[in-house]
């Protein structure tokens, strides 16, 4: 409905009157037409933002689960747990990392991490090593990794605690980086 300015004009002022009216109602429907364009576009972007919102929840859930249940870890993980018997003796087993991977063991004979060979196209690669040492049980680390703190980690070998290693290279595998960890799964 167009605006009309209540007034009562002479002559010359109408012409005027009616420039005014007609340019107060194309603003109007110019400004009309702005905030339904910006409403839609307001709409479409919160829409996607609930989407994207609801994506990172749902990843994140996920992930806390996955954090929270030990077991979903291991069984993501790649099982190598060496042979502990071979012509009646406990031999020495070489424990081969994949890359990119999560790997679980239970070592049983003492043993030896053998680090990945990389194509030349690789340069960055990280590698998580979940593991428990029976008693007296030994695991011998690569030489050419640069351990945290400059420290080669001395690991726990009860058979029931949890050694964590953390390899990571951007070398393709010429050096490493190593972090150690660990925690204890007896309550006590």
């Amino acid at each position: 409905m167009p605006y009309i300015i209540p007034h009562t004009f002479k002559a010359g002022e109408k012409a005027i009157a009616e420039q005014v009216n007609d340019n107060f109602n194309y603003i109007k429907e110019s400004m009309d037409q702005i905030s339904s364009t910006l409403g839609a576009q307001i709409n479409s972007s919160q829409e996607s933002l609930s989407e994207q919102i609801e994506s990172i929840e749902s990843q994140s859930q996920d992930l806390l689960d996955l954090i929270s249940d030990r077991d979903k870890i291991l069984k993501l993980g790649t099982i190598v747990t060496p042979d502990p018997t071979q012509d009646g003796q406990i031999p020495t087993a070489d424990i081969s990392l994949t890359a990119d991977k999560v790997h679980s063991a239970a070592i049983v004979a003492n043993s030896q991490i053998i680090l990945p060979t990389i194509s030349d196209n690789t340069k960055f690669v990280n590698i998580l090593f979940e593991f428990t040492i029976a008693e007296d049980k030994t695991l011998t680390l690569p030489l050419n990794i640069k351990w945290q703190n400059g420290e080669i980690p001395s690991l726990t070998a009860d058979g029931v605690t949890i050694n964590r290693l953390f390899f990571d290279t951007t070398t393709g595998g010429t050096n490493w980086c190593g972090i150690y960890s660990s925690f204890s799964v007896v309550e006590g």
